[in-house]
């Protein structure tokens, strides 16, 4: 099976009179114990200055003790990277191939980078590349978005793990127009499912810009992650990869105009250029709010939806929009690619 001929791949191949570019997905051992930060912002530097003008976009992800490299570009170039400059790099060693395929460019941005506050060792870090190399080995790979999720956010739902893919779950975002109420609503979730938060830090070209919350829960028997995106981060280019993945997304409107606007704006701007975007899933404090909402998506061509009137600090109230729309979803789709690997 090839990418045209998968369904869940179609919005991945490369539109006709589109460039098309070769991914590949690595990770590899951290050998700095200390300033991971410093060194980080230097391969950004690094990366910008040589890699950027030969069309190569990159995301650099650090967690545990390893990188994770996600490249994307002309084939010459990525191979050229991956075979010649990456093996010589003192900053990693022991690189490991997790997912290789060609199509549509999925990352927006010239540069991504992203750290997370996992307490893991690297052993268990690295079980998970093992598993994701064994799995390639055997001709079996994952999206690069499900590879980076799957090594640095695995679902750890207790009820997803005897699933015949547990990356298949349902992911929605959310995010305020003003205020950290989209933090607080996914505080009170883990409260009342009994989860944990966790945390995540990106980061674009220039600094640390972003963070991200996230909680696991189990609805209508599927298992599902809510993930509240700072309004700062949602043009981020990571952010932008993932969210195609996201059926839905929450968006929290306060009834101030210039905010709501504004939020709608960035909204728009991340969701432009992408082959699968989120239904939009308004809570507002009064019906003109959501008209005015409403035709904003519409006139770019991202579909609405009036999940209900209240304010955006109604937890409860967001709690029933969510449920109402995970309700009726059904089961989550496969992030399986079965893709041939391509030769060396």
């Amino acid at each position: 099976m090839t990418p045209d001929t998968a369904p869940n791949l179609a919005p991945y191949v490369a539109a006709p009179g589109e460039a098309e570019v070769e991914r590949v997905v690595t990770a590899s051992m951290c050998n700095m114990r200390e300033g991971i930060f410093a060194q980080m912002e230097n391969i950004r530097t690094e990366s910008l200055r040589h890699n950027a003008p030969l069309g190569l976009h990159v995301v650099l992800h650090y967690q545990s003790g390893w990188f994770v490299h996600w490249v994307e570009g002309p084939s010459a170039a990525v191979r050229d990277l991956l075979q010649h400059v990456v093996p010589h790099d003192p900053r990693h060693h022991s690189p490991h191939t997790l997912h290789t395929s060609k199509g549509r460019r999925l990352l927006p941005t010239p540069w991504s980078m992203a750290m997370s506050q996992a307490t893991e060792s690297a052993v268990y870090f690295g079980r998970r590349v093992m598993a994701l190399r064994e799995q390639l080995e055997k001709g079996k790979q994952y999206s690069p978005s499900s590879v980076l999720r799957r090594l640095s956010a695995p679902m750890q739902l207790a009820q997803a793990q005897t699933l015949a893919d547990p990356e298949a779950f349902h992911r929605m975002g959310i995010c305020s127009a003003s205020g950290n109420e989209a933090f607080d609503m996914v505080g009170w979730l883990a409260q009342k499912t009994g989860g944990m938060v966790a945390k995540r830090r990106f980061a674009g070209e220039t600094d640390f810009d972003g963070s991200s919350e996230y909680v696991d829960f189990m609805e209508a028997g599927y298992p599902c992650r809510l993930i509240a995106v700072a309004r700062n981060g949602l043009t981020h280019g990571l952010r932008r990869a993932f969210l195609p993945d996201w059926p839905y997304f929450v968006m929290l409107f306060c009834g101030t105009p210039k905010f709501d606007d504004a939020l709608m704006a960035r909204m728009v701007a991340a969701c432009d250029g992408l082959a699968a975007k989120p239904v939009l899933l308004g809570v507002a404090r009064d019906a003109d709010t959501h008209q005015r909402m409403q035709d904003m998506a519409q006139a770019a061509q991202l579909d609405y939806v009036v999940g209900g009137v209240a304010t955006p600090d109604n937890c409860t109230a967001i709690w029933q929009t969510m449920r109402d729309q995970l309700d009726r979803a059904g089961a989550p789709s496969s992030s399986v690619w079965d893709v041939p690997r391509m030769a060396a």
